[in-house]
């Protein structure tokens, strides 16, 4: 019902959260009455077995402890949103040095990649053991700790039996006029996998996200259901489990190739393994190769790809093996308006549009596949075929548009909600028409500009109940000013 009424233009912008939060309270009711009823029928499709996992604790293998090596943490899901992808690489590249600093272990460096599919932590050369540790530990009064005749009392005995030294190791310290007995204790340093089998959980269970999700008995939530854990500390797994998933040495490959296991025999070759599976893990790296190629693709025509940061980042970290591809359409549609077919191109499919050297719009596209080049032929069509039916209805839509003036919009904006008690966005521009006078004559504006002002009020939201921006919301305003030149009114408006 939600889509019929959006789909109309009957849901304005400001109601759009409360529809979303009627359907929310709506599923939460839906579930809880769900649950209620499988547990009046006593779960019927619960079998008895017992499906929960129960995990292999490998034992660690510290023969190799003393030397440096290197370790990797790959954490591999479902898809992950862009903005989470980009968000946990930036927790990692702190919440990593601070682990490691909190663990006493020394590294020379570390870096933090991420793909849609894995984020994958590598520390270059780290320590094989902890560093063992000396501290001095306070302890009760000189004069409660020895008697007169410098014997030990009980509570001299208690506090080195817990510190874990002979009472004879006890030494005076003395702090101003005051003095205390101290025992120096001494931490011998465990080796670093076993030390980071018991710090990994608690790493992963640090990261946030704005939403998350919660896939199976564990109730661990992330962003996305977490399908594999690759530990490795040299050739060694670092054994622990997260959110029912077991750490191993066994990744996975691209997904269109079903994603294949990937077999890490040690940390050390791990990038290595990445890059001959055709796994690009850094994002630079990445944007650098859209780049790369898709202005190769573009020069071919005689064209270029105008600098998208936002499309680049987005659709680099959409794909874990990008090849950029070029597609074509019809001439004819580049009688629309440049800005709906660049949206068109940019927000429904991700395509980076071509440009000449004159800054107008080819008919071409570059679009990035996730994968190698086989049959890339067949993948371009398909992409045409896709952009073409968009450009068609925007061609609809337009056509159907322009049929009338901007100001013949303005009785559709009474069907479309501003806002519950507020009233209808025709509601607002009334309003605005009413103030529009009122501030000319604060800012000292001359008549004809005042007039000027009440036409542009009057006309600032009737592109809302065109079907082009009903279509795609996200021209409103430039399909106004667009509707507003062909309507004939002043270039001031």
């Amino acid at each position: 019902m939600f889509n019929i009424l959006d789909t109309r233009g009957a849901i304005g912008v400001t109601e759009r959260a409360n529809y979303f939060r009627r359907m929310r309270s709506l599923a939460r009711e839906v579930s809880a009455l769900y649950l209620k009823q499988r547990a009046e029928l006593e779960y019927p499709l619960l079998g008895e077995k017992d499906d929960h996992v129960i995990l292999r604790r490998d034992t660690l293998q510290v023969a190799q402890a003393e030397s440096p090596h290197t370790f990797v943490l790959e954490i591999g899901s479902e898809e992950l949103p862009v903005h989470d992808l980009d968000s946990v690489i930036k927790q990692l590249n702190t919440l990593v040095p601070e682990m490691l600093a909190s663990l006493r272990l020394d590294y020379r460096r570390f870096e933090v990649h991420g793909t849609p599919r894995r984020v994958a932590v590598v520390v270059h050369d780290l320590a094989g053991r902890q560093p063992d540790l000396e501290r001095v530990v306070k302890g009760p009064p000189a004069d409660r700790a020895f008697d007169a005749d410098g014997n030990p009392t009980k509570a001299a005995l208690g506090f080195a039996r817990g510190k874990g030294v002979d009472v004879a190791d006890l030494q005076i310290v003395e702090e101003g006029d005051k003095r205390y007995v101290a025992a120096v204790v001494r931490e011998f340093g465990k080796p670093s996998a076993s030390v980071l089998a018991a710090a990994l959980p608690e790493l992963i269970a640090s990261l946030k996200f704005t939403k998350s999700m919660r896939w199976n008995h564990t109730n661990v939530a992330y962003s996305r259901p977490l399908r594999w854990l690759v530990a490795l500390y040299g050739p060694d797994v670092v054994p622990f489990a997260y959110a029912g998933v077991e750490s191993g040495r066994v990744s996975r490959g691209l997904r269109p190739y079903d994603s294949p296991e990937i077999v890490i025999e040690d940390a050390s070759g791990y990038l290595a393994a990445m890059r001959q599976n055709g796994i690009i893990l850094s994002e630079n790296k990445r944007k650098q190769h859209i780049v790369d190629i898709a202005t190769k693709l573009a020069a071919e025509r005689g064209g270029t790809i105008p600098e998208d940061e936002g499309l680049l980042t987005e659709v680099a970290n959409l794909v874990e093996r990008p090849t950029p591809m070029r597609g074509q359409f019809e001439e004819r549609f580049l009688k629309l308006p440049a800005e709906v077919l660049v949206a068109v191109m940019r927000k429904h499919q991700r395509y980076f549009p071509v440009y000449d050297y004159n800054g107008r719009l080819m008919p071409y596209f570059i679009a990035v596949r996730n994968g190698d080049e086989k049959h890339l032929d067949i993948v371009v069509q398909g992409n045409e075929h896709v952009i073409r039916a968009r450009f068609a209805d925007a061609e609809f839509f337009y056509s159907n548009d322009v049929k009338h003036k901007l100001a013949d919009f303005l009785p559709g904006l009474e069907t479309l909600t501003f806002q519950a008690d507020l009233g209808s966005m025709r509601d607002k521009v009334n309003r605005l028409e009413q103030l529009t006078p009122k501030v000319a004559e604060m800012i000292g504006l001359s008549a004809e500009e005042t007039a000027v002002a009440r036409r542009a009020a009057a006309l600032s939201k009737a592109d809302l109940a065109s079907n082009m921006v009903v279509e795609m919301t996200s021209l409103q305003g430039i399909m106004g000013g667009h509707y507003a030149r062909l309507s004939g009114e002043p270039d001031e408006v």
